[in-house]
């Protein structure tokens, strides 16, 4: 019998964070150890406010949830109100019942991570702050991961936030160097890599879904366009980080060395290849058949 992937997700709920953990919860190969959160798309507030709201409209109430960084290591987080909108989502939960767990998210990875040594794959949506802080306070721990996947950066690529800067390593780009530059074997989805599994306006708004799952997860793409006219293009940033960590032969990749800048404003975030070799898997070639057939068996999603 195939074990289960064990997923623990940082995120920073966001619509395409939310349908990233929609899959994860529907995926019959997969357990949800826990969320973490952190601030990016939204303050850490209303980011923990989603996750918590999220599980409650899922169902899923025991999964448990660990408040991580308010703040970057330098400065402060500049919320996506254009793409996400003030509250994060493009549908209004419920507000949540359940409670969030004591420990704090850097506790929280920790301890579960030495309870399952090389057994949890780390998802990584949002900025890298709680990875980053991971490291600095409870050094070791990251090494007990199976694997590392994170969503971020752009090389070779245009940014979505600066010419150069995509803005998860915009909002944090000492984290995200500190994580890259660590020597960990971290999987890299950055915006090229992303930019190869997107539907358009037309596609999105004919789609129909059975699951319930999936109905939640089309409500939030569907409602996205419908509150932009001119939105004609939805990317799956940190679905294809979550199918990675399903699959990993979903693309293939290149292994570098990777560094962010963070000195000022004109390299805030921005990556470069420092060398040809090391132990960043940085995605290539996405299989976008594959990871449509994905979206199809798990969240039942119908019209392609």
């Amino acid at each position: 019998m195939t074990k289960p992937v064990r997923l623990i997700i940082d995120t920073d709920p966001g619509v395409d964070d939310v349908v990233a953990i929609l899959m994860a919860l529907a995926a019959p190969g997969a357990e949800v150890v826990g969320l973490t959160t952190v601030g990016g798309n939204v303050s850490l507030a209303r980011a923990t406010r989603n996750a918590l709201a999220l599980l409650q409209a899922a169902r899923r109430p025991e999964i448990p949830v660990a408040r991580g960084a308010a703040r970057p290591l330098r400065g402060r987080y500049s919320p996506s109100v254009a793409f996400h909108g003030p509250g994060g989502l493009s549908v209004r939960l419920p507000n949540p019942a359940i409670r969030l767990v004591s420990q704090s998210a850097v506790d929280f990875m920790a301890d579960r991570l030495s309870r399952h040594p090389r057994g949890i794959t780390l998802v990584a949506l949002g900025p890298l702050t709680n990875l980053a802080r991971l490291l600095q306070r409870r050094p070791g721990a990251l090494n007990l991961a199976h694997r590392i996947v994170v969503m971020g950066g752009a090389v070779d690529t245009p940014g979505n936030v600066t010419p150069k800067a995509e803005f998860n390593f915009h909002s944090d780009p000492m984290a995200a160097n500190m994580v890259l530059s660590s020597g960990l074997p971290v999987t890299l989805a950055d915006l090229a890599a992303c930019r190869q599994v997107a539907i358009n306006r037309q596609e999105a708004l004919q789609l129909k879904s059975s699951h319930p799952l999936g109905q939640l997860a089309l409500r939030l793409i569907q409602d996205w366009f419908h509150r932009d006219p001119t939105r004609q293009t939805f990317e799956f940033y940190d679905p294809l980080a979550l199918a990675l960590a399903l699959e990993p032969g979903l693309a293939s990749v290149r292994k570098v060395a990777l560094a962010v800048g963070s000195s000022g404003a004109d390299d805030w975030g921005e990556m470069t290849v420092v060398g040809k070799t090391g132990e960043v898997a940085l995605a290539d070639e996405v299989d976008g058949v594959r990871f449509f057939r994905m979206l199809r068996q798990l969240l039942g999603w119908e019209g392609f």
